[in-house]
């Protein structure tokens, strides 16, 4: 949704364009800041209390015979392009249909042969991550832009133009986990912490941590004032967190592979990597506060220039042909 708020509002200004929003999974009822035309329920992913995926609960509570239906009675035959961001049912729709799709995703930067990997690479885990949402066409984003197909990240100009006044104070936002587990080490340190969690209601204070609810303009205003930030190894956080020059820490997701190879990234870039959250990490965790805050410039895509790309090279050519990743040889490419 953060590309998403970034991109659009250019898109809808381009006199040659008639666009429309789709959107799926998880955040299927989240407010928007422009119109969107169609919902579709999606996948969305459970987690146990230690962070990792709760496969029984993915397999059972998703609806995926809807999930193919509305694959197969998407009305995507009206549009002569599709701007895909990792979104599954207009993918395969266009898949299935042979409809022009560009994907415009960070998965796309994942998957991709140049980017960083974990010690253990999977292959098997990146052809999952490429079939969930399959496209021939791509622009990918990244921590760092690497070649032509991989792009630095689009940030929202909200992150962007913030100015910030750190203290030593530390933000964590580690949702996939249980709140009274990571509370056990957090509330050891000898520093203010703020911990954002979805299952909060209310703020309230244990010893010197501060619990609230996620809301996003409490969550910009303590970004602002710390100079740390604990999170999951997402894509949006930690880049904003590395382009605004804070200490960086990630714990990724067990048994997420996309979470593996951005933490891999993030390290690159002078981030500290825990493989998960528990008492006999504390001193880790003290260390990694303690610890010099690297510097590593994150150089933002400008949304506006690569929609003006995109439309020009479109309107030149429809097939899109520079964009195709054939040369590129990926790991995923069906057939290897």
């Amino acid at each position: 949704m953060a590309r998403a708020t970034a991109l659009v509002p250019h898109l809808e200004q381009h006199p040659s364009i008639e666009l429309t929003v789709w959107i799926s999974g998880k955040y299927v009822d989240l407010k928007a800041p422009f119109k969107i035309h169609r919902r579709y329920t999606g996948i969305t992913l459970f987690y146990t209390e230690n962070g990792g995926i709760h496969w029984l609960k993915v397999i059972f509570k998703n609806h995926w015979l809807q999930w193919c239906w509305n694959i197969f009675t998407a009305p995507i035959t009206s549009y002569d392009l599709v701007l895909n961001d990792y979104e599954p049912i207009s993918a395969w729709a266009c898949r299935l249909r042979d409809i022009p799709l560009l994907a415009l995703s960070h998965q796309a930067a994942v998957v991709h042969p140049w980017t960083p990997r974990p010690h253990k690479v999977n292959a098997t885990l990146e052809r999952i991550i490429f079939w969930y949402a399959p496209f021939e066409r791509a622009r990918g984003f990244h921590f760092k832009k690497n070649g032509p197909h991989v792009l630095g990240p689009i940030i929202r100009d909200e992150i962007k133009n913030l100015i910030c006044s750190p203290r030593r104070e530390l933000l964590v936002y580690l949702p996939a986990f249980s709140l009274q587990k990571i509370l056990r080490i957090l509330t050891r340190l000898e520093l203010p912490v703020y911990v954002f969690h979805p299952d909060v209601q209310h703020p309230y204070d244990v010893e010197n941590v501060t619990v609230m609810p996620i809301d996003r303009e409490v969550f910009t205003q303590v970004f602002r004032q710390v100079d740390s930030v604990l999170c999951g190894a997402g894509f949006e956080l930690p880049t904003e967190a590395l382009y605004h020059s804070k200490r960086l820490a990630v714990v990724p997701i067990k048994g997420q592979y996309e979470q593996s190879c951005n933490a891999a990234a993030a390290q690159a870039c002078g981030a500290w990597k825990f493989s998960t959250l528990k008492k006999k990490h504390f001193k880790a965790l003290n260390q990694w506060l303690n610890a010099p805050i690297p510097h590593h410039p994150i150089m933002s895509t400008d949304p506006k220039a690569l929609v003006q790309t995109i439309i020009a090279d479109f309107q030149e050519d429809k097939n899109l042909h520079g964009y195709k990743w054939e040369q590129e040889k990926p790991v995923y490419s069906p057939g290897t």
